[in-house]
């Protein structure tokens, strides 16, 4: 809060909020993909290769082609006011030895304000019990285009792409927050942050890092850890990812228009919120029935649409209907889901 005094009282007046990441406290952080057919007790079922990979919101893995990583969510209270962290590991048993990085791209629109500014990014981190990594890598990275890709940010290929920090930090097995601080180019539209380590051998049980508290702000020193409420967290992530993990039995998720013919319903469902962009769309069938004039029934043929806008999606059906009728997409208690995704 920012302050002034009228007549000796002391007034506080609102700000934006300081933190440029997005889901950088892992408390808060939806953990959208957290669900059944993408993670299983809290750690993603598929590992992460060459392929930026979100887990945690807004936050993205990549190796190499032979990389395996894992993602999961731990219970955590080493930090006072946290209770759970982010786990980045390789899978046990893997040896290959490709840089693995963590990262988030910045929304442009975010960017400008830092032109010619002084940044600090700082978080907490710790090695777990068989990290075999050297020190951290961390960077802060600018651009001179507009909203380019993590995969871009990782290649080094960004328009105009300078490191405003770029350092290493030893780890040890207490999380301690660490802080760093560079200026930023004042024609800079684009900003993104990797923390990368390189493996070593072949990995045992718990080869990987913890980390929490992602915070970068505008000055030279890193101000307490800004906690956003959790309302506002998942707004935020959900401009840039929307999932829909399949409900119970007969839970509606969506309703169609009439059925166009016999073996093709469309459906419509609005986004919470407006996304950055249309979003891709991907579908997990699982156990979704669509109803209409008889009993639910499994959701053949379930996919992603043709159409999608900032504020709806579309998914459509094969199932055998009856022409004419309003049709109702429905869970049926399975593993299926819907992500649609407006992410970097």
């Amino acid at each position: 809060m920012g302050h002034y005094t009228i007549e000796g009282q002391l007034i506080n007046t609102p700000h934006n909020f300081i933190n440029l990441l997005d889901g950088g406290d892992m408390t808060t952080n939806p953990f959208q993909r957290n669900i059944p057919g993408l993670a299983s007790a809290g750690t993603i079922t598929t590992p992460i290769t060459s392929t930026p990979t979100y887990f945690a919101d807004r936050w993205f893995m990549v190796g190499g082609a032979s990389s395996s990583i894992l993602a999961s969510v731990i219970a955590d209270a080493s930090i006072a006011g946290f209770n759970q962290s982010l786990q980045m590991t390789r899978s046990s048993g893997n040896a290959n030895t490709a840089a693995l990085s963590l990262g988030q791209v910045l929304e442009s629109a975010d960017c400008v304000r830092c032109q010619g500014q002084e940044l600090t990014f700082s978080f907490w981190a710790r090695a777990a019990a068989n990290y075999s990594g050297g020190p951290l890598t961390v960077q802060l990275v600018a651009g001179t285009g507009l909203n380019q890709s993590a995969a871009s940010l990782v290649a080094g290929t960004w328009t105009g792409q300078a490191n405003i920090i770029n350092t290493t930090q030893t780890l040890t097995g207490t999380m301690t927050r660490y802080q760093f601080s560079g200026l930023v180019p004042s024609t800079a539209t684009q900003l993104g942050v990797l923390l990368s380590w390189t493996p070593s051998g072949t990995a045992g049980a718990a080869d990987g890092i913890i980390l929490n508290g992602f915070q970068l702000e505008i000055g030279n020193l890193a101000s307490p850890y800004e906690h956003r409420d959790v309302q506002v967290e998942l707004e935020i992530c959900q401009r840039y990812a929307w999932v829909i993990p399949e409900p119970g039995a007969g839970v509606i998720v969506g309703v169609g228009g009439a059925v166009a013919s016999a073996n093709n319903q469309v459906f419509y469902l609005a986004t919470p919120v407006q996304l950055y962009k249309a979003p891709s769309v991907s579908v997990s069938a699982g156990s979704f029935k669509v109803a209409a004039a008889a009993a639910a029934a499994a959701a053949t043929g379930l996919a992603a649409g043709s159409t999608h806008t900032p504020n709806a999606i579309s998914l459509v059906s094969t199932l055998t209907e009856t022409v004419g009728l309003a049709a109702t997409l429905q869970g049926g208690g399975g593993s299926g889901y819907v992500i649609a995704s407006a992410d970097f």
